[in-house]
């Protein structure tokens, strides 16, 4: 899979946009504050449906402008797909796939599949578990339409339960019919997301020995109040549980007002060395551990979709040292599309460009494509 063109019209500082890129490295290069980030953001915004820096839409739009557009052609290995969204400052998001309107956002996801790669990612170890539950509703939404089916549902049915608890009579039958549709669909989430952590665990770990010359372990965990013990969960098992935790924590929810059980509330544990990473990974240990997850994503969604996703790379010239960013930079298999921003060529450190590359430079809120860079 690859991005093959891109056009934006009222997108950030981008008033209007027509751009192609190679099936294989893209370089986006140009001072700070011009638009590199836009245009990543841009593709994001193609590939999931919203922005990965903020929560409201109506930033996306050009200031002074009324409405955005982004439309992408996709080359994918059944063929070319045209993939459009727009937002209006009165109009919500609409989607178009081959022309044709979808009237589902949902409709979206799973045609451009990508890995994103920030400086803002670092938080994944550190940070709150929001962000891990993020990543992993990020990366499975984009390669399974039925996860997405059962995470709507799921964030639906808590939002209408707490509706109920927070009333002042709570209906018993009603709380039933909730606990059962919370059960059903939460251990959907619980079982896929266990189950994609269990791969990522290994072909993360694989990432990380290599990336510390073989100094340290990494391994990934799931924990959820779900989970039975044992191997492999089955969905009968996490339901049942999911059920029976929600009728033991009844008083305490309906004292509290709010679901206490279910995925909403689970996390993913990051272990260097058998400690715990979120209380005693430096950063340089940090930066190695999500990079290793970032590479271990590329190879689990082209097991799940049969193609790799591409690769979007900000500024991480900034975020990583030379050993990391040359990894990184080699590593990624030839039939991955990669784009990457910097402030300046030289911070990349690459002595011989591959023959299918690209470079771009940014100004004001233009592209122009290089002329060291017409392979």
């Amino acid at each position: 899979m690859y991005l093959a063109a891109l056009q934006l019209k009222d997108f950030r500082n981008y008033a209007a946009l027509s751009i192609h890129f190679s099936p294989g490295l893209n370089v986006i290069f140009g001072d700070n504050a011009q638009g590199k980030t836009n245009l990543l953001e841009s593709i994001n915004f193609l590939a999931t449906g919203r922005s990965h820096r903020t929560s409201r839409d109506l930033e996306l739009i050009r200031e002074g402008a009324e409405s955005l557009s982004a439309r992408a052609s996709v080359a994918r290995r059944t063929g070319t797909l045209d993939v459009e969204l727009t937002l209006g400052l009165h109009t919500r998001k609409r989607v178009k796939i081959n022309g044709v309107a979808e009237n589902r956002i949902t409709k979206l996801l799973g045609n451009l599949a990508a890995v994103f790669f920030s400086p803002d990612d670092l938080q994944l170890l550190k940070g709150s578990p929001a962000l891990r539950r993020r990543f992993l509703n990020v990366e499975l939404s984009q390669i399974s339409q039925s996860y997405l089916y059962y995470l709507v549902t799921y964030n639906r049915t808590v939002a209408q339960r707490n509706t109920l608890l927070k009333q002042q009579r709570v209906d018993p039958g009603l709380l039933a019919i909730y606990d059962e549709q919370l059960a059903a669909a939460g251990a959907q989430l619980v079982v896929r997301r266990a189950r994609a952590v269990a791969e990522l665990d290994q072909l993360a770990g694989r990432y990380h020995s290599l990336l510390s010359e073989g100094r340290e372990r990494l391994h990934l965990e799931y924990q959820s109040q779900g989970l039975p013990a044992g191997a492999d969960p089955e969905l009968e098992a996490v339901a049942g549980r999911l059920h029976a935790l929600l009728e033991h924590r009844r008083q305490d929810e309906l004292r509290r007002q709010i679901t206490l059980v279910g995925p909403h509330r689970d996390d993913v544990a990051f272990w260097i060395n058998d400690r715990n990473a979120h209380l005693y990974a430096s950063q340089g240990q940090q930066r190695t551990a999500v990079l290793a997850l970032k590479l271990a994503e590329l190879d689990y969604m082209n097991g799940q979709i049969g193609e790799y996703p591409i690769l979007m790379l900000d500024d991480v010239a900034s975020e990583l040292d030379p050993h990391r960013r040359h990894y990184l930079l080699h590593a990624v298999d030839a039939g991955v599309q990669t784009l990457v921003t910097c402030t300046d060529l030289e911070d990349l450190m690459v002595r011989e460009w591959p023959h299918d590359h690209r470079l771009f430079r940014v100004r004001a809120g233009t592209v122009e494509l290089d002329a060291r860079g017409l392979a």
